[in-house]
């Protein structure tokens, strides 16, 4: 099916349109209490949107933010970035199980066993703070040897990682690393000679009707784009964000890991796609099987290390995360199923799909504080996402 954006009754789909009011209430107390200028969220089940919310403003001053409205998605362009790998896969461009230095050279000398597998699942060995670190200690060498044709923000971002070493074999252990998402948006680029802001509007946006989506954004979308007050993350003048989401530079950029921008409405049709097992009405987006490989545990029995927390069980697919049985602090509700997929960006974002309730829901907040890992503080999506959860009335 194709999701319908005319709002229905909740109750056609067995939801409870008073529990939905309780997700209203909850946000409108987050502006309130001065947790947040902004938030937009909203909700499908079976295909047919049931719920929207939206309040506070687009940018300081105005105007208010609207469910049209258009955000740097952040992280949460990692799971498009996979569709577009899993494309790809399907047409014998790119190999699921062959070294990423058959595409990228450059980590031949000492990474030939990192498999495009270990890439999308962060099992690859290499740890995001090692790569921060060598971007602040290589960026003016980096900024200096920019390419022709290539965006400043994406080779910032790839370049100087090349030469940082790993601090774990292949498929030992799962660490969130944006350096993984890079390289998979170089692979696109380099197999397709395109960037991968073209091959994202081939494969995706075009025809699951994402008219909102870009990584490189246009004129058409700019004055729809939201912006963030000065001082907060990802904000102008804010001491922990290199760089703000309304930067040129940002809004130029076709990284793999973090340069998406969408609206929530074209983040929940995204989502849907997999509840529909690649369906898009009548057109085939992606395979059964790469739907599946997505939206289930890829490598189970691996542990997980994300700053200071170490879990047991990973629990991840290729883009998503896949909620399991694992309890993480504020990463999901604890209503969830344990077969929802889901994933979340900095400055607030965050989505899920749920093939056992057939529930998509976007939460998009523009959070004001985080912690020195980039954690938001008050960020109330993983409350939101167990009202939603509760709403449901009917399993079938």
């Amino acid at each position: 099916m194709t999701l319908s954006m005319h709002l229905h009754d909740p109750s056609e789909v067995g939801i409870s349109a008073r529990r939905l009011a309780d997700a209203a209430a909850l946000i409108d107390r987050q502006h309130a209490d001065g947790l947040t200028p902004t938030v937009v969220a909203l909700v499908a089940r079976r295909g047919k949107l049931v719920w929207s919310h939206a309040v506070g403003d687009a940018r300081p001053g105005g105007p208010a933010v609207s469910l049209d409205s258009v955000f740097p998605i952040t992280s949460m362009g990692k799971p498009m970035t996979a569709a577009v790998v899993m494309a790809l896969v399907e047409r014998g461009m790119i190999g699921l199980s062959e070294s990423a230095s058959l595409t990228l050279p450059e980590l031949a000398d000492d990474h030939e066993e990192v498999l495009v597998h270990h890439l999308l699942t962060h099992t690859s060995g290499w740890n995001d703070d090692d790569h921060v670190a060598a971007r602040e200690a290589n960026l003016a060498e980096a900024i200096a040897t920019i390419p022709d044709g290539v965006d400043p923000l994406t080779h910032i971002m790839l370049w100087p990682g090349w030469g940082v070493p790993r601090r774990r074999g292949v498929g030992e252990l799962n660490q969130y690393c944006n350096f993984n998402y890079s390289l998979l948006g170089e692979i696109v680029r380099r197999v397709t000679g395109d960037t991968l802001d073209r091959a994202m509007r081939r494969y995706l946006f075009e025809p699951l009707g994402m008219t909102s989506s870009a990584m490189i954004v246009g004129d058409d979308l700019r004055p729809r784009l939201i912006e963030r007050p000065p001082g907060i993350p990802l904000g102008p003048d804010d001491a922990g964000s290199p760089l703000s989401s309304n930067d040129p530079l940002w809004e130029g950029s076709d990284d793999g890991a973090s340069g998406a921008f969408a609206s929530a409405p074209d983040l929940a049709r995204f989502l849907q796609l997999f509840l529909d097992q690649g369906m898009a009405g009548n057109t085939r987006v992606l395979s059964r099987d790469s739907v599946r490989v997505m939206t289930t545990n890829q490598i189970p029995g691996l542990g997980v290390e994300l700053g200071d927390v170490t879990k047991a069980e990973a629990s991840w697919g290729f883009g998503f995360a896949v909620a399991g049985h694992e309890a993480w602090p504020r990463f999901g509700g604890g209503l969830s199923s344990p077969n929802s997929v889901r994933h979340g960006g900095a400055g607030g974002i965050d989505g899920w799909a749920d093939p056992d309730s057939g529930v998509v829901a976007v939460y998009i907040e523009v959070v004001t504080e985080a912690t020195e890992e980039g954690l938001p503080r008050s960020w109330a999506a993983h409350r939101f996402q167990d009202v939603v959860n509760a709403s449901v009335t009917s399993r079938v």
